[in-house]
């Protein structure tokens, strides 16, 4: 399905919205912007001045005909302090952009969530398996998607469920952190045997490729979306000295190494998985954006 389209991504100011609005600009997708402030709002695309969750209704432009609801919390370190604002954020707003999307009689719509709701990481990541995550992150996620269920019976939903995403411009997460130590030449944590955490990073531009997918083409259902390269934690960090041209540095120390490797059989099955750029790749384009 190639119909440019009218949508609405909320979120859009962040880190994966402002990649998103860019390609769907590229595309021939006209965007609006959901953000707090009209400074805020990613070039080309139209404002729409809102803060999800404040109890304000929330009203969809005339002619929007698709949502991806990108938004969420962007305080989630200290339990239970940030509870309030995640709540607020993640399921109350979510329930926001739900209503008025039903409100305004929209085509489609796309839910980001996040592989937190598989925590705490102890069996397969497979979007079959009952989910009762221990984190708040992963429960306020996990309950934005209950919403969304429902909502299924008036247009398509799709509800992706990201893991590791990582690009230019990301802060504090596990990649920036990493890119960080090897650069200035600090000493990088691994356990005492075995290359660490294992996890799936994933292009951010290859992540909004999905999203886009799954919008233009109007999937349903959860959707584990990484790349299909799993790595361990000693893997990001030779691959990031090699894309420097550092050397890195490894102290090992007694700890549990879990591993966030998803099932893909689902995804595969509706995305073909080689259009997902190599780590190489990625973490070059990654440390040239950086400069």
């Amino acid at each position: 399905m190639t119909d440019k389209l009218h949508i609405l991504v909320t979120g859009a100011s962040g880190f994966v919205g402002r990649v998103l609005v860019r390609m769907a600009q590229a595309k021939g997708h006209r965007v609006v912007a959901l953000v707090r402030d009209s400074a805020q709002t990613p070039a080309g695309s139209d404002a729409l001045i809102h803060e999800l969750g404040s109890g304000a209704k929330l009203e969809l432009p005339s002619g929007v005909n698709a949502v991806v609801h990108l938004a969420q919390s962007r305080v989630y370190r200290a339990f239970p302090g940030d509870a309030g604002e995640m709540y607020r954020v993640n399921v109350a707003g979510t329930q926001d952009v739900l209503v008025a999307a039903a409100e305004a009689g929209v085509s489609r719509l796309c839910v980001i969530s996040s592989g937190t709701v598989y925590e705490p990481f102890s069996g397969e990541l497979a979007e079959h398996e009952p989910l009762a995550p221990v984190g708040n992150l992963g429960a306020t996620k996990l309950a934005a998607e209950v919403l969304a269920r429902p909502y299924s019976a008036l247009f398509p939903v799709s509800i992706l469920r990201l893991f590791a995403p990582y690009g230019p411009g990301q802060t504090a997460r596990l990649i920036p952190d990493l890119i960080k130590r090897v650069r200035s030449g600090e000493v990088v944590t691994l356990p005492s045997s075995g290359g660490g955490l294992r996890f799936a990073p994933t292009y951010v531009d290859d992540i909004c490729d999905v999203i886009l997918a799954a919008l233009q083409d109007s999937w349903k259902g959860e959707f584990n979306v990484a790349s299909p390269e799993a790595l361990t934690i000693e893997d990001v960090a030779r691959g990031i000295a090699a894309a420097l041209g550092k050397e890195p540095r490894f102290e090992r120390k007694e700890m549990s190494v879990p591993s966030l490797v998803p099932s893909l059989a689902k995804f595969g099955a509706q995305y073909d998985l080689s259009r997902f750029r190599s780590f190489a790749e990625g973490i070059a384009a990654t440390v040239a954006g950086e400069h």
